[in-house]
């Protein structure tokens, strides 16, 4: 009965340790940030933030082969800044901030490909609720996508 108890105890404290060492915390801890922060919205009000964003980076520079990446809007809007693309989601992994600058993290259980830090639908909500906090923009409320636009094409 104790051999067992000790078997059951070490394999814990093995499971334990490498979930942690193989980055399982950091995962559950983003996950846990980013459902705090993400406000669910209308899929209509999303779809257009997306496709203005989209519309403005291909009238400066075209549109991109693999998927529209942060720093294609930080050239386009002004008042977009690297911690609005914290916990945004890329077609492999996600986006971060470590030592003041954005990141990408990629998942490494996916097999990589060129357009692996393309940001997803789910990322520009994240995006979007990100930008939204900053500004204290209530979408829920009487904010608007107007609102938004106004605020990152702002000096």
């Amino acid at each position: 009965m104790l051999k067992q108890i000790l078997i059951a105890t070490t394999a814990v404290i093995v499971f334990n340790a490498v979930f942690v060492f193989s980055g399982g915390l950091a995962l559950l801890q983003q996950t846990k940030k980013q459902e705090e922060r993400t406000v669910s919205l209308r899929p209509d009000v999303v779809d257009v933030f997306r496709y203005t964003l989209e519309e403005a980076v291909d009238k400066k520079d075209g549109r991109p082969t693999d998927g529209y990446e942060p720093y294609m809007f930080l050239a386009v809007f002004p008042g977009l800044v690297e911690t609005d693309f914290e916990g945004v989601q890329a077609s492999i992994g996600y986006y971060t901030i470590e030592e003041g600058r954005l990141v990408h993290k990629l998942d490494d259980t996916q097999l990589i490909h060129s357009a692996a830090k393309a940001i997803t639908r789910d990322g520009i909500q994240t995006l979007l609720n990100n930008v939204a906090t900053r500004t204290g923009i209530d979408l829920s409320g009487e904010g608007t996508i107007t609102d938004i636009m106004s605020a990152i094409t702002a000096q």
